[in-house]
């Protein structure tokens, strides 16, 4: 059991330690974004330039800044699209881990129970059979024993027979 506690212990750093990373990633990400959204603050006030510049040109910066501005957007939702891709990835990865770790863990619990159920009937076995053994042998001495008491009685009647003979002819004589 301390074996299966550590196991899942290690395996909850390791997810804890790929939380953190990704937490990094996520602060990286939002760096980014705010530097994304400083170079579109830079484009914005660079489109105000030009309008002073040019109608003319204000109308092509405009439509460059919101081709950028889509074009960023894109990028950024697809970002968002692969990150939480890796993330469920890394989420089902990491409960399969703990689920292989478990399903482990119970064979190894149940192959235990067999091998101590296997001992415990041999044991049990061992147990009645010297026991039989002891009641065979017991059993074959009562039996000897018996057939030694019946001879002996059989000898003590036949001598109180012949005495109570011999006594029986003193008093009739």
């Amino acid at each position: 059991m301390k074996t299966h506690n550590a196991a899942v212990a290690a395996k909850e750093r390791e997810v804890l330690a790929r939380e953190t990373a990704l937490q990094e990633k996520e602060t990286q990400m939002a760096a980014l974004l705010s530097q994304k959204d400083a170079e579109l603050t830079s484009l914005q006030a660079f489109i105000l330039q030009l309008q002073q510049q040019s109608q003319q040109d204000q109308v092509v910066v405009e439509q460059r800044v919101r081709d950028a501005i889509a074009k960023r957007e894109e990028e950024l939702r697809v970002a968002v699209v692969k990150r939480e891709e890796e993330v469920a990835a890394a989420i089902a990865r990491r409960e399969e881990e703990i689920m292989g770790a478990v399903r482990a863990r119970e064979e190894e619990i149940v192959q235990a129970w067999k091998t101590r159920e296997e001992q415990i009937k041999r044991e049990v076995l061992n147990a009645v059979e010297e026991r039989v053994t002891w009641v065979e042998t017991r059993t074959e001495e009562l039996r000897l024993e018996e057939e030694a008491l019946t001879d002996i009685k059989k000898e003590l009647d036949s001598k109180v027979k012949t005495i109570e003979a011999s006594t029986g002819r003193r008093k009739c004589k």
